[in-house]
This record gives C-alpha cells, sequence and structure tokens, in this order.
C-alpha cells in the first residue's frame, strides 16, 4: 500500500511538472520589401511577392504596404480583410488583427514562451485591434513603430518586431502556434 501511495504520488508531480512546463514560442525572422515580398505568412513562416500571395492565398495573413498621405511616404501593415483599398481585391480573405505595443527590445527579447504572451498582451482585447497600424509616418525619419502584436482569426498571438536595413525589413516573430 506504502508504495502504492508513493508510486500514485510520483505520478502526479511528474504529471505537474509537465503541464508547468512552459511551451516556448515559435520564432523565426523573415525579410520583407513593401515593393516585392510584401505579404507575410505567419503559419508558413515567410515572406511572398504577390504573385506567390495569389497561390498561398488562405495563408497571408498581413501586408507592407507603402503609400502616400498629404505628401508624406508611410510604411504600414494590412490584414487583407478587405476594409481599404491598400491590398488587391483578390488576396482579401483573412481578418488577422493587429495594433502597436509599446515593447522596448528587451521587452520583446524577454517574450520566449506562449505564458509570458498570454501575461504581457493578455489585457489587450480584440476590440484593441485593428485591420492595419503605422510603422513610421514618413520614411525618411525611419520606424517610429517597432514592435506589434497579431491575433490571426483563430485567436492565436504573435508578436512582430521590424527593423529597417536599407531599402529591406527584417521581421522577427515569436507566434503562439497550438
Amino acid at each position: 500500500m506504502k508504495n502504492i501511495k508513493i508510486l500514485i504520488s510520483s505520478l502526479l508531480i511528474l504529471l505537474l511538472a509537465q503541464t508547468s512546463k512552459a511551451q516556448n514560442l515559435d520564432v523565426f525572422t523573415v525579410d520583407m520589401k513593401p515593393d516585392a515580398e510584401k505579404y507575410l505568412s505567419l503559419n508558413q513562416n515567410k515572406a511572398y511577392h504577390e504573385a506567390e500571395a495569389q497561390a498561398n492565398k488562405s495563408n497571408i495573413h498581413l501586408a507592407l504596404i507603402r503609400s502616400t498621405d498629404g505628401g508624406k511616404s508611410k510604411l504600414e501593415w494590412y490584414n487583407l480583410s478587405g476594409k481599404d483599398n491598400k491590398t488587391p481585391k483578390d488576396l482579401n480573405g483573412t481578418t488577422t488583427l493587429i495594433n502597436v505595443v509599446n515593447f522596448d527590445r528587451d521587452q520583446f527579447d524577454k517574450c520566449k514562451t506562449q505564458q509570458d504572451l498570454q501575461r504581457m498582451t493578455g489585457y489587450l482585447t480584440s476590440n484593441s485591434l485593428s485591420h492595419y497600424a503605422s510603422i513610421t509616418d514618413d520614411l525618411l525619419q525611419g520606424i517610429k513603430y517597432a514592435c506589434f502584436i497579431v491575433q490571426m482569426g483563430e485567436g492565436q498571438r504573435a508578436l512582430l518586431w521590424i527593423t529597417q536595413e536599407g531599402d529591406r525589413y527584417k521581421v522577427e516573430v515569436k507566434n503562439a502556434r497550438k
């Protein structure tokens, strides 16, 4: 009887240890260019040209779009919901939501597990997110907002960090895949 209690206790401790293990986020980096590889797939860990995006439409979550407003050049993320005229109509369909998160680089780096992501962004509801988010106010001034939270249609969340390298943008993604 004593051995059975020890065995059951050991199994419970092992089960608790396994369930309390934090599940790491899926991390990947892609190079994007607003005039070329401007479509981002969080499922495929890849950036696509428009022709490739057509063939992978169901996997595209966001587009990196350069536009002009009042003579100023802007760089923005857009989903493909069709709520604006910024993305091609034949690519519309995904409803990924996005917004700026005021994380500095250290906070972004410290977000390593799904539990970290939930703790750090759980205060944001779907109503806090939109179909687009600004990266720059003017391309000549560089990146103004670097960190973004993304929520895909299934409720799954990710963090993006964007840095400019010449005419290309490096996008680091921390994805809470289910």
